[in-house]
């Protein structure tokens, strides 16, 4: 196991009083500090009360990475984060650790599941760093682990080389589709453009990167674009100890938890901006549809020559997107309207 040694044993003499006065002003924040036993430092881990709250109120959707450090020591710095009820980063722990390595990614997940816990309907997503995987797989055996299309798309485009510019576009239209029927006619489209594209994409499963097939609701993320934005976040500061660092994370959240809060307060729509954009663009679509009531639950709606079916009392429709999402969809609000 790859440890953090040297001069960081005066740092590291400092964490436990700071992580004694930072759960003491912050009451609710979960730390753990490890050592080996000859006294070197191994991990430390925060989670802030606010991230623990707001987890309560949140898609179950964890985006997980991992960045080196560049301070003289090296090391790592594992991050996982979610979208609060606004769609806003909400990062929920992060942790300094030595290589990121399986030890690694394990002893995080082990202390975010006790922070966390575990929840129906939750998930994990990241990028296809196979340390990670096999941490979950250890911690989390319950818990699907997906996979970010874009990171998938980067080993297709490096795997089918010739072929990568035609099958981009259809890559993510695949990915995005909300049913296994326009998947299957999408991976036709792909096979034809190279055959060899779908038994890789089998191979590493469906359910892994795709909507359609997701055992869980996670249309809503499908890349781990927000882990990567705290990375971006971070980059400088990863030059600096692991004193100064986990203290520049705290700072770093708690101004993005106050900004987020005040937009929220200020927010004169029920929904966060995110979500209402959403809803708006589903509404203006809808104006083109034809609704035909079946029963006072179930209706056919027109669109062209396309036709979906949606069922209120299930909060369903045929196109797959209003149980996905969990936001009435263009056929769905067509319904309402016509209600």
């Amino acid at each position: 196991m790859a440890m953090i040694r040297g001069s960081l044993s005066d740092s590291y003499k400092e964490l436990p009083k700071y992580f004694y006065m930072l759960e003491h002003t912050n009451p609710g924040t979960v730390t753990k500090l490890h050592k080996s036993e000859d006294g070197c430092f191994l991990y430390a881990y925060v989670s802030l009360y606010a991230s623990i709250k707001g987890w309560e109120h949140c898609r179950l959707i964890m985006d997980v990475d991992g960045s080196f450090l560049k301070a003289a020591y090296k090391g790592t710095i594992l991050t996982a984060c979610t979208h609060d009820g606004a769609g806003k980063i909400l990062p929920l722990a992060y942790a300094i650790g030595g290589s990121e390595n399986n030890k690694s990614w394990e002893w995080f997940f082990v202390h975010i599941k006790g922070t966390f816990g575990v929840r129906e309907g939750m998930c994990i997503v990241s990028d296809r760093n196979e340390n990670i995987f096999n941490a979950t797989k250890v911690v989390y055996p319950e818990v699907p682990h997906y996979i970010c299309m874009f990171h998938l798309w980067q080993n297709i485009k490096r795997t089918f080389k010739k072929q990568h510019k035609q099958l981009k576009d259809i890559f993510f239209v695949l990915a995005r589709a909300y049913t296994i029927e326009k998947f299957e006619y999408h991976m036709t489209e792909m096979c034809k453009i190279d055959p060899r594209v779908q038994p890789y994409l089998f191979e590493i499963g469906y359910e892994r990167w795709s909507r359609a097939y997701s055992k869980v609701k996670r249309s809503m993320v499908m890349t781990s674009n927000i882990a990567e934005s705290i990375n971006a976040a971070n980059k400088d500061a990863r030059e600096l100890p692991v004193m100064r660092l986990l203290e520049y994370m705290t700072n770093l959240l708690q101004q993005w938890n106050n900004k987020n809060r005040k937009s929220a307060m200020e927010t004169s729509t029920e929904l966060g901006e995110k979500y209402d954009k959403l809803f708006r663009e589903n509404l203006i679509t809808s104006e083109q549809m034809t609704v035909r009531p079946a029963t006072e639950q179930l209706y056919t709606m027109f669109e062209g020559v396309g036709q979906n079916i949606v069922c209120l009392e299930e909060a369903t429709c045929s196109c797959g997107k209003f149980q996905m999402d969990k936001l009435p969809c263009p056929h769905a609000w067509a319904v309402l309207k016509n209600q």
